[in-house]
């Protein structure tokens, strides 16, 4: 009898537990689905004393709703590391917006933005002389204050490298900045950029500026069999040379190197492919450069003809079509100042390309591919010629 009376009471208790259970699980779940509904909509997932009814006594939440907010998480928003309880937490670093200020919640820092590579910017603007001098967050007097602050919160924010971009009428502002360990990076225009590596434990990943430059050059062969070639006002190696020079910032090869040749001779052509890549260390400004030897097709006038060529100004002697036989002669010679050892190499390369077929297997050809990454626009790949699919 004891014993059944004591199932009984188990059993009433199981029950009572049921009840109270299924009782409160709406509230829980209303109190979580509120939660959930409050991140979807970009809000700070920060709880404080208001939200203890939430937290265990160590502060963090349970663990099956923190693992449903790291899913909720994943697409939208970054999932923040566990900060004690009091600690602050900030709206605008859980979003992946591009343009996002990262500054807000933060006091005495100077606005910084998300950078590219877990970095963040500072955007140093031009002062404006109607502005109140208390009222400009760049002001000299407060600005090492500021700096160091905002160092301080962007270690907090677990970033790697902080950026400042100052404008030439605040240059006061670069001292201030190199006794804060930064250290220039490069400039351009009236603008320079400083940087910053903030992990102390680590190597600086911070890659140095313009490690190279593009150069281009061109052969362009008529159909009589010529080779254009131009002579330059100034430092000329050997007594003729292939037009050329330096491709502009974010221009193509092509247009790097239709662009020259008609500069240089005044002849129009056509981009056809590379058909070698010369690369040098320590030449202009102590970078490394790389040229590319291009194959261009002339385009002939209104008449059928392809025109005459005509010098450029100011930087061309003479520009003339030269029989390929004397230009090949004067790249094989053995004369120190006649032979042209990558040209050398260049020519034989034209010379396997003018036999019948031979440009099919001699060219390196350009495509236009798609980024993965979001947002960059198409480029183009230069490549070996690929076999047509015969099965197609």
């Amino acid at each position: 009898m004891a014993t059944r009376n004591g199932c009984y009471r188990a059993t009433h208790r199981t029950a009572i537990l049921f009840i109270t259970f299924v009782s409160t699980m709406p509230f829980l779940v209303s109190g979580k689905q509120a939660l959930l509904s409050s991140l979807r909509k970009g809000q700070l997932a920060a709880f404080s004393s208001h939200n203890n009814w939430l937290a265990t006594p160590s502060g963090r939440l349970p663990m099956p709703i923190r693992r449903e907010l790291a899913v909720e998480c994943k697409s939208h928003y970054k999932v923040l590391p566990y900060r004690p309880s009091g600690t602050p937490l900030f709206s605008s670093v859980a979003t992946n917006g591009d343009h996002i200020s990262l500054d807000e919640g933060f006091k005495n820092t100077l606005p910084f933005q998300k950078h590219s590579h877990n970095s963040v910017k500072i955007t140093v603007t031009v002062p404006d002389e109607e502005n109140d001098g208390n009222a400009d967050p760049y002001n000299l007097t407060t600005f090492h204050s500021k700096l160091q602050a905002t160092i301080a919160a962007a270690q907090q924010l677990h970033k790697t490298a902080i950026w400042i971009t100052i404008p030439m009428s605040r240059a006061r502002l670069m001292e201030e900045a190199s006794k804060s360990g930064f250290e220039f990076h490069h400039a351009e225009g009236d603008v320079a950029t400083l940087s910053k590596w903030l992990l102390e434990e680590e190597e600086s990943r911070i890659p140095t500026y313009a490690t190279h430059q593009v150069g281009v050059g061109a052969i362009v062969i008529n159909p009589e069999g010529q080779l254009l070639c131009v002579r330059e006002k100034r430092n000329n190696y050997r007594p003729w040379k292939i037009p050329g020079g330096l491709a502009e910032l974010g221009e193509d090869l092509d247009e790097a190197v239709v662009r020259e040749v008609y500069e240089e001779t005044g002849i129009p052509c056509r981009f056809l492919s590379v058909l070698g890549v010369r690369h040098n260390h320590g030449l202009q400004f102590g970078r490394s450069d790389l040229f590319f030897v291009c194959r261009l097709e002339p385009l002939r006038d209104d008449d059928g003809k392809i025109p005459q060529p005509v010098a450029q100004e100011g930087e061309i002697e003479a520009v003339s079509w030269q029989p390929l036989s004397e230009y090949r002669e004067m790249v094989n010679s053995e004369d120190s100042k006649k032979g042209h050892p990558m040209m050398k190499t260049i020519m034989q390369v034209v010379d396997q390309g003018l036999d019948e077929g031979g440009w099919e297997v001699t060219d390196i050809q350009r495509m236009i591919v798609t980024s993965v990454v979001p947002g960059r626009k198409p480029s183009p790949v230069y490549h070996a010629p690929i076999r047509p699919n015969e099965s197609s």
